[in-house]
């Protein structure tokens, strides 16, 4: 007879392979919406994004927010900017060269 430690103790060989293949799934599907967001986050320069993507672990729902909420608005700001400085013919500000 098992003592009450080892019936508590459950394997991965002790789950059905439903269970193991829905265990699989979910794993890929956050690793796949971490991997997006953060790279997204990384690409904009937000630093504060991409230490809370990495640091939670929400089932990919943090990361489907940043990616289509956040990181969208972002994304149009620049095109915009960009359109304006289209029509308006200037060249992109990068800075004051150093005078000598």
């Amino acid at each position: 007879m098992r003592n009450h430690y080892e019936a508590s103790r459950m394997g991965m060989h002790d789950v059905p392979p439903a269970g193991r293949a829905l265990v699989v799934a979910v794993v890929a599907w956050s690793l796949a919406w971490k991997g997006a967001s953060l790279w997204r986050a990384a690409r904009n320069g937000s630093k504060p994004w991409f230490v809370t993507l990495l640091l939670t672990n929400t089932l990919g729902v943090l990361d489907a927010v940043y990616l289509f909420g956040v990181a969208r608005r972002h994304s149009r700001e620049e095109l915009d900017e960009l359109a304006i400085l289209e029509v308006t013919g200037e060249p992109e500000q990068e800075g004051h060269p150093q005078e000598t």
